[in-house]
């Protein structure tokens, strides 16, 4: 273990501690932990700054404008309304139309996008329904993050592990083979969700909501003199969204680039303009997506996450195909609670094959698996950046998460178990 390997793990432990203590900015965290890595001279000055310019940063500021610009065309509070006709005196109902609703839209758009888009609705349906967010925010995080494996376009996770499998020249991956995981994966979050969700998940009041939004929340549904109606600029913004999802589908372009351009034209239709975007812009949530990239980058440099992986996997190789797979769906799960699920993808991937190999069975499922271990990153607010979107409307602490998240990954890790070897045999 080389001195750059323990000064990796120690920052990121510490930037653990810290985030679970609540007592410093969650952003000011993530800033200093990628300070101390610069400072000890495991990252380079490019390394520490590569963050801001990351297309995961760019696509997330392009995806919180156009979620912006939906919601001052009004077609959160249209949306929230029609929710509420749907759902009326039934909250369950209520919350199973929000979680299949978001579920479907990151299959279609991605899950940092369906989060951008759904969470203006699920604040107004909140505040109309008396509903405290801290109740609503984590069921829409976990089933956006469950509804990505719906399709090769739910997360990077599945196009790096596609893209992997198809470079190795194991199997080809069509683009709906996910939801095959994905349909049962997304039915047991929803059900644990619903079931122990009222226990499970705090009770807050509401933070204090943006002037922007502050005109549609205001009244409850049965107080309102009128419904919300659609405008010209609804249409627009709705027509630029759906440019995005085809834009998305088809791979015309980089997810990052879509995000922007769509979120340009939002600006160029005179849907919203760059004042409002400013002032409602996320910028603490984008700030720490940027800043925890290079740890990130860290852990695969100095190989820390290298040699976790291997100490698992190398313990587990006599006990068979089966064990291998859980020890790389754990291994890559806890990697992803403090790395971006794309970096402990990219890391565990070549660990799974070699695997595989090694063992003679089909490497297709413990890629799979290690994809599986990725997309479960329930237990932090940290985790992802769908998470971290949900994390300040909904007032949540860290430790908010791993109650119910605990419940989430395991439901993870029997699909994985149970579908990937069914159906992508050994």
């Amino acid at each position: 273990m080389t001195p750059h390997i323990v000064i990796t793990l120690a920052v990121i432990v510490v930037a653990m501690v810290l985030f679970a203590w609540n007592a410093v900015p969650p952003v000011v965290v993530g800033v200093c932990a990628t300070l101390v890595l610069y400072f000890t001279g495991v990252l380079t000055v490019n390394e520490t700054l590569s963050g801001f310019g990351d297309p995961v940063v760019v696509m997330l500021v392009g995806l919180f404008s156009i979620a912006i610009a939906l919601d001052r065309a009004g077609v959160a509070a249209w949306a929230g309304q029609v929710l509420l006709r749907w759902t009326a005196r039934h909250p369950r109902r209520r919350l199973i139309a929000i979680m299949l609703v978001a579920a479907l839209f990151s299959g279609l758009i991605g899950m940092n996008g369906a989060v951008a888009a759904m969470l203006p609705v699920v604040v107004v349906l909140a505040a109309r329904t008396r509903t405290a967010p801290s109740k609503l925010m984590i069921p829409l995080a976990f089933a956006c993050l469950s509804g990505a494996q719906l399709s090769m376009l739910g997360s990077p996770v599945n196009v790096i592990a596609s893209t992997k499998i198809d470079e190795a020249g194991l199997s080809h991956i069509p683009f709906f083979a996910w939801s095959l995981i994905g349909i049962p994966q997304l039915a047991g979050v929803v059900a644990l969700v619903v079931l122990l969700g009222p226990r499970l998940l705090p009770d807050r009041p509401a933070p204090e909501l943006p002037v922007d939004t502050q005109n549609i929340v205001l009244l409850r549904p049965e107080e309102s003199p009128q419904r919300a109606v659609l405008d010209r600029n609804a249409y627009v913004a709705l027509g630029i969204l759906a440019l995005l999802v085809a834009l998305l589908a088809f791979g015309v372009v980089s997810p990052a680039i879509a995000a922007i351009l769509c979120a340009s034209l939002m600006v160029l239709f005179r849907v919203v303009t760059v004042p409002q975007l400013g002032r409602r812009m996320d910028w603490p949530t984008v700030i720490l997506v940027a800043a925890m990239i290079p740890p990130a980058i860290a852990m695969t440099k100095t190989g820390a996450a290298k040699l976790l992986g291997d100490l698992v996997v190398g313990g587990l190789g006599e006990f068979g195909p089966i064990a291998v797979l859980a020890g790389l769906f754990l291994v890559t799960m806890v990697i992803s609670q403090f790395i971006s699920n794309t970096s402990s993808a990219l890391v565990m991937l070549p660990i799974g094959l070699a695997t595989a190999v090694d063992m003679h069975v089909s490497p297709v499922p413990m890629m799979l698996g290690v994809a599986m271990g990725a997309a479960a990153s329930y237990l932090t607010p940290f985790a992802n950046a769908v998470s971290l979107m949900v994390y300040g409307p909904g007032g949540y602490k860290f430790q908010d998460f791993w109650r119910l998240g605990l419940v989430v990954t395991g439901w993870s890790l029997v699909v994985t178990l149970a579908v990937v070897p069914l159906v992508w045999r050994f």
